[in-house]
């Protein structure tokens, strides 16, 4: 593909940027300022792939005027979430096209009769949140695996009682939630935009956030972008010494 973009870039210069930085390895995510644009891309990307026998498949958008010329069998066959919305994934995140928002679930961890270290990481590698927009509920289920990985148990061997009291508490804290939604556009067109960054660390973790701030004629927006965070290495470190670690791994997020 990349290839094909390269050799082809002369007749379908705007779809050849977009097999440039817009594809993950056969998923293509991008946008556009206006219909228009976004027509002028889907349809160039297709006709350069085309020439390489790469049918496209599955087109889907949070505007539907952008698909009016898409066959039917090559848009996206939507899913039905648990509250009645119809929802695609988008490289593993759940989104509503409709709404244009990123949607996470918590409905819930399912509770087996026994309690094992199987179950319990099988129950939070479900936790599927590569923009960290879920960071808080990921850092304490990060902080909960550390101190079960201090057990040293087998994989079907239960914890503690102490520790299975503290992941059931957890459990029915996460049901009380029925799902986060997220915005997917986070800007205001002909807006001032800024990007304020944050940093902090506790004995436990440390982690990193980016806002982004936009402002048009006095009104002003302000989302979260993404975050990350890390549990802090079981060799103690100073709490100094670990607002330090949150610090570079802020610069990292912000450079990226």
């Amino acid at each position: 593909m990349q290839q094909l973009a390269q050799d082809e870039a002369h007749l379908y210069p705007v779809g050849a940027e977009t097999i440039k930085h817009a594809f993950y390895v056969d998923d293509m995510i991008s946008g556009a300022d206006s219909v228009d644009e976004a027509k002028v891309m889907l349809n160039q990307t297709r006709k350069l792939l085309s020439l390489g026998n790469f049918h496209l498949r599955k087109w889907c958008s949070n505007d539907n005027r952008i698909l009016t010329d898409i066959a039917a069998n090559d848009k996206q066959e939507f899913l039905k979430f648990d509250d009645d919305t119809h929802i695609t994934k988008a490289l593993g995140l759940v989104w509503d096209p409709s709404l244009d928002v990123f949607i996470f679930s918590f409905s819930p961890f399912a509770t087996p009769a026994k309690v094992t270290k199987h179950t319990i990481l099988s129950a939070i590698a479900r936790l599927y949140d590569p923009l960290g927009l879920i960071g808080p509920v990921v850092a304490k289920a990060k902080i909960f695996l550390q101190q079960l990985w201090k057990e040293k148990l087998h994989w079907d061997e239960s914890p503690s009682q102490a520790i299975q009291l503290e992941w059931l508490e957890m459990c029915s804290q996460y049901k009380l939630v029925a799902h986060f939604s997220f915005d997917r556009y986070l800007l205001m067109p002909e807006a001032d935009l800024q990007m304020h960054a944050f940093c902090d660390a506790s004995v436990a973790a440390y982690g990193a956030c980016i806002y982004i701030r936009a402002e048009r004629e006095g009104y002003i927006q302000t989302n979260l972008l993404c975050s990350k965070s890390r549990v802090a290495p079981l060799k103690i470190l100073t709490v100094p010494r670990l607002e330090l670690s949150g610090a570079l791994l802020l610069a990292e997020l912000v450079s990226k």
